[in-house]
């Protein structure tokens, strides 16, 4: 039986120089004869085949009259890979660079796929230069925790609401008074971000990991300012609504009023922006 072509399909190699691969990690040292033979291919297919991969790295070929394949390592093969990866991302980037468009877009644009939504808001969470706010179910915030938490060391205020009991270092975690009411009415997972005042996520997604139910991104600092200030005064009053039930004073509570108020932000870069537009409205009417 020939052996499963699907490990380097995946990563670009054909059906055919997958299954000699495969096969010669079990049988090398073999001739392109054996391994037509063994595999029932035409020898002219084999050949190609052997020197596509010789010349990928993945095998090496006797000098001798025999021409005995041999091949390398998987270790090895796909440390070529990822280093020639590496070098192709590079340059793609580098390339790609040059062609983006820095137009505002104020439009809202619909994402289909769960990696596809948490690749934006990490995206987003590297951007972050100011303030971040995020309302997430325990699943969704568990995917970002790592990228919210650099944002954070990298100075940026970040505060979340969090529907079950999570430990951000940095980062000012708000407990949802009913979260766990919250998470047993709806069923499914949300991830809600908005960044520095200036663009923002809403997603839901089936649980556990599941499908995107629906997810919309826009850079619209209106609606940016709009969803940050809302979600932003949220926070604040889940925060009070906290520290209320175990205050023993005004003082304290004033004292995180104080605290959760920053949340606001209105240095946001979506905020000045924002005030940016109106103001040369109001100067060329």
């Amino acid at each position: 039986m020939p052996p499963s072509s699907e490990p380097l399909v995946a990563l670009g190699f054909t059906q055919l120089e997958s299954e000699i691969y495969s096969w010669l990690l079990e049988e090398s040292p073999a001739t392109g004869y054996r391994i037509g033979q063994a595999l029932r291919k035409p020898a002219p297919n084999i050949y190609k085949a052997l020197e596509s991969l010789e010349s990928k790295g993945a095998v090496m070929v006797d000098e001798g009259k025999s021409r005995l394949c041999r091949p390398v390592s998987p270790d090895e093969l796909l440390r070529q890979l990822d280093r020639r990866f590496q070098e192709e991302k590079q340059r793609a980037a580098q390339s790609l660079a040059r062609r983006v468009k820095n137009e505002a877009d104020d439009r809202i644009y619909s994402i289909q796929s769960r990696d596809a939504v948490l690749e934006r808001v990490r995206g987003m969470l590297e951007r972050a230069r100011e303030i971040v706010i995020v309302d997430a179910f325990p699943g969704p915030l568990a995917e970002i925790k790592p990228n919210l938490e650099a944002a954070a060391r990298r100075g940026a205020r970040v505060g979340v609401l969090a529907y079950a009991p999570a430990e951000l270092a940095g980062v000012e975690v708000i407990l949802h008074g009913s979260g766990a009411g919250v998470l047993e009415r709806w069923p499914c997972d949300w991830l809600n971000i908005v960044v520095d005042g200036a663009e923002y996520v809403f997603s839901s997604f089936e649980p556990e990991g599941g499908a995107v139910r629906q997810a919309f991104w826009s850079e619209s600092s209106h609606l940016a300012w709009v969803y940050h200030s809302s979600l932003s005064s949220e926070l604040i009053l889940a925060g009070l609504e906290g520290e209320l039930k175990g205050a023993k004073s005004m003082v304290s509570v004033r004292k995180r009023l104080r605290a959760l108020r920053k949340l606001k932000s209105l240095e946001a870069p979506g905020y000045q922006s924002l005030r940016l537009q109106h103001d040369s409205s109001e100067t060329s009417s």
